[in-house]
């Protein structure tokens, strides 16, 4: 049988761009380091290079290999059922044929690659991110990569080697200068900076060298046709702001301040301009970022969360859609990113020892995400609910961080108002939701789309019902803890020592802002109650907490949940009561342990530090540490009732009616109840509400004295 002159074609044009050049590769590849001695190496270039050659030649070509009718060995070659794995014949003649290949065949195939136009979206994505030749082509070997694994598999067989001799091996499959396809492979080069390709710098194969992203695979997937398509992609325009900037009153200064820079960085193409937007979920960091781009005249655009098919994009895939983002927005002055739910994309996880001090490492891309926050052209507002696990390095870069704390509760109660109060609820329900400040504003929102999809029910067991499933989902309970008062409160009860008036504090606190008082004395005798008064004149948040709350058996970890209750609490618009405080401010004299000693010190630290208002309630005075002491500016001495107040709220609670006299005999001992406190009073008219019973005024007193006396025995330890 008469043997073919040439397998390949005159023309290489008719072969499909990305079948030629996957082709081109594996040839340019062997000829430099041949592998024709394996097998799956054979079978994977007879699969590339069968549409480079001229088809009744190659039914010629099997003929003669392995002893068959031509039409039959087309046939077979037609449907790729015939490898050269099947046959030793046939391996001997391809081997033959690649050993011999002419230098013009690569030679026509590189100019039929240069006359062809780049496929359309790696066009796209060349123009719109700047992106050089050299990128055009690496990124033209990456679709193909992904597009045929016979060269998958071609590469696979280029076994474990160090990145330089891969990268010499890559350099000559694709026919890019070493040096210069080594520059276009560093961190700092536009497709590994902007996530479109995977390097591997440890010893590995060809194949895990240098691959597609998933990001890089998603955009050639969904062929892009204008660079407006491409963005789409990647980010999506914000939704509207549904709030004004006066919805956030209690942050206007820091407001004002970010909606100016923001404002003269986007019009002046300004580099490296980035906030940070970070407190608790609820407190309306999102939104707050969608109205500063509407007070800024800015268009706002987010980073995508999810892909098209809705699956979460991983940290890198966000990151690089960001960095794309910023290269596609780059020549706009009316642009602003929007970068929510960014902890992932700093807590790297890097580095073991970090995590188990409780905090994530920098790793190894530090320096890369430090570029990330000073180069950016267009500014961004970066959304989190928590630094922690954040590194220093990165903080520095923010040059706008904004804590978002809490609404003071005169804000949330104008939020209750406009998400519900044209639904029929009566104002004492929108007061008990303004009271709560774990409830945000998106579940205020979910509160009214229950009562639209329920008409006909009454709409305050709904609204109930809703929220307390809500609460008990995202908190734990289905209320706020609350204290029982029993009976209502009023300053005219407190018993202070020293001659202070309680509105002369209100007042002191209320012209400079920043305190730190010690509330002391029995217990019933108001400390708490005055604080939660204190909050409510100020129109601050109360943040209580007690000593079990925060005291650790771990060592250290008392000090650290410490240092977070001042850090976390926004001492602009919060008063901060620490109750129970004789377990941390013991003498440090009389410590046995160090630990004893490093409390101490670090409840102080953060008391002197603190530029709010700091609340210590305690039973106990005796024993605190000297130092604490001389710390605090108000030391208050909370005492039991004197004697005209015990008539006053003795006639108020048992009489009904504060002006009434009490009658002698009974005044006569109430005289003698000396250690008698508001709570004792609290305490008697939750027995009479408990039990539905009405007491006699001789009643209410004979169970008063009962309190006194047990409080008596428990002193001298009768109980």
């Amino acid at each position: 049988m008469p043997q073919p002159r040439t397998l390949w074609r005159k023309d290489f044009a008719a072969v499909p761009a990305s079948a030629r050049r996957a082709a081109c590769y594996a040839l340019r590849l062997v000829r430099a380091y041949p592998k024709l001695e394996d097998r799956s190496t054979l079978g994977a270039l007879w699969t590339l290079c069968l549409p480079l050659f001229e088809p009744e030649q190659v039914a010629a070509f099997l003929a003669n290999a392995v002893g068959r009718d031509p039409d039959d060995a087309w046939a077979d070659a037609d449907e790729e059922a015939l490898q050269p794995e099947d046959d030793a014949g046939l391996r001997g003649r391809l081997r033959r044929l690649l050993q011999r290949m002419p230098r013009s065949v690569l030679t026509r195939l590189a100019a039929a690659d240069a006359a062809e136009p780049t496929p359309p979206v790696l066009a796209i994505l060349g123009e719109s991110l700047g992106l050089d030749p050299t990128d055009l082509k690496i990124l033209a070997y990456l679709d193909a990569y992904d597009a045929h694994e016979p060269l998958r598999t071609l590469l696979r067989r280029y076994e474990q080697a160090t990145a330089r001799l891969n990268l010499v091996r890559l350099s000559a499959a694709l026919a890019i200068p070493e040096r210069t396809l080594r520059e276009a492979l560093t961190r700092q080069a536009p497709l590994r900076r902007l996530g479109l390709l995977d390097y591997t710098g440890a010893p590995c194969d060809l194949e895990d060298f240098v691959r597609p992203t998933s990001l890089l695979r998603e955009l050639i997937d969904a062929e892009p046709t204008d660079a407006e398509a491409l963005l789409a992609i990647l980010i999506e325009p914000a939704p509207s702001a549904a709030w004004p900037l006066a919805a956030f009153p209690h942050l206007a200064d820091a407001v004002a301040h970010l909606q100016a820079i923001l404002g003269r960085a986007a019009k002046t193409g300004a580099i490296g301009v980035n906030a940070l937007l970070h407190g608790a979920p609820g407190t309306g960091k999102t939104e707050l970022a969608r109205t500063l781009a509407d007070a800024c005249g800015l268009r706002a655009y987010q980073v995508r969360s999810a892909d098209e098919d809705g699956d979460g994009l991983s940290r890198t895939g966000r990151l690089s859609a960001y960095l794309l983002a910023q290269r596609l927005l780059a020549r706009r002055r009316d642009a602003l990113l929007i970068f929510d739910e960014v902890e992932d994309v700093f807590d790297t996880g890097d580095d073991l020892f970090a995590l188990l001090r409780g905090r994530a490492g920098p790793g190894h891309q530090k320096g890369w995400m430090n570029r990330t926050l000073e180069d950016n052209p267009v500014p961004a507002l970066w959304i989190t609910n928590s630094t922690e696990g954040m590194d220093p390095a990165f903080l520095r870069r923010f040059l706008l961080p904004l804590a978002c704390t809490t609404p003071p509760r005169s804000v949330r109660r104008r939020i209750a108002e406009s998400h519900l109060g044209d639904c029929g609820l009566p104002p004492a329900l929108l007061d008990a939701l303004a009271d709560d400040a774990a409830l945000a504003p998106a579940q205020l929102g979910a509160a009214r789309r229950l009562l639209e999809l329920r008409p006909e029910t009454a709409p305050e067991p709904t609204v109930r019902h809703g929220l307390a499933a809500m609460r008990s989902l995202l908190h734990g309970s289905p209320a706020p803890p609350r204290r029982r008062p029993g009976i209502a409160f009023d300053v005219a009860f407190l018993n202070l020592a020293g001659g202070i008036a309680p509105s002369a504090i209100v007042q002191a606190l209320d012209r400079t802002g920043h305190a730190s008082l010690c509330f002391y004395g029995p217990p019933g005798t108001g400390k708490t109650a005055f604080a939660e008064i204190l909050a409510e004149a100020l129109d601050r948040e109360l943040i209580a907490r007690r000593a079990s709350d925060l005291i650790s058996p771990y060592v250290g970890e008392t000090e650290q949940n410490l240092a977070r209750l001042f850090r976390d609490s926004d001492p602009a618009h919060s008063l901060l009561l620490l109750d129970e405080v004789d377990s941390f401010l013991g003498d440090r004299r009389d410590a046995r342990h160090s630990w004893e000693r490093t409390q101490v010190n670090e409840l102080l630290q953060q008391m002197e530090h603190y530029p709010g208002i700091f609340v210590a309630a305690t039973n106990l005075m005796s024993g605190i540490d000297p130092a604490a002491l001389r710390r605090f500016d108000f030391k208050l001495h909370f005492r039991a009732l004197a004697p005209e107040q015990r008539l006053a709220l003795f006639a108020r609670e048992a009489l009904g009616d504060a002006t009434l006299s009490v009658p002698a005999d009974l005044a006569r001992h109430l005289g003698a109840l000396e250690t008698l406190t508001p709570g004792d009073f609290v305490t008697v008219a939750r027995q009479r509400t408990l039990l539905a019973e009405t007491l006699a005024p001789e009643q209410f007193l004979r169970r008063l004295a009962a309190e006194c006396r047990l409080k008596g025995e428990a002193r001298h330890g009768v109980v």
